[in-house]
């Protein structure tokens, strides 16, 4: 883990660490930054939405699931 000096806005970390409970700069923008990742990933993943064809059987995937057959 690399040390790094950030000048954070005062206000946005307030909000962050109130909105997130997290008590220490590093862990708010450790989750801040994971966050981001998420939200870009997810992004991309809506982005083929109507380029991929799938093919399959949902109601056969969905058969023993629960533990039914």
């Amino acid at each position: 883990m690399a040390r790094t000096v950030l000048n954070i806005d005062d206000s946005l970390y307030e909000q962050a660490k109130t909105c997130t409970g997290l008590k220490k700069k590093v862990d708010v923008v450790t989750y801040a930054l994971k966050q981001l990742i998420e939200q870009r990933e997810l992004e991309k993943i809506l982005e083929l939405r109507g380029k991929i064809v799938w093919e399959g059987d949902l109601e056969q995937m969905r058969k023993g699931r629960d533990g039914s057959c």
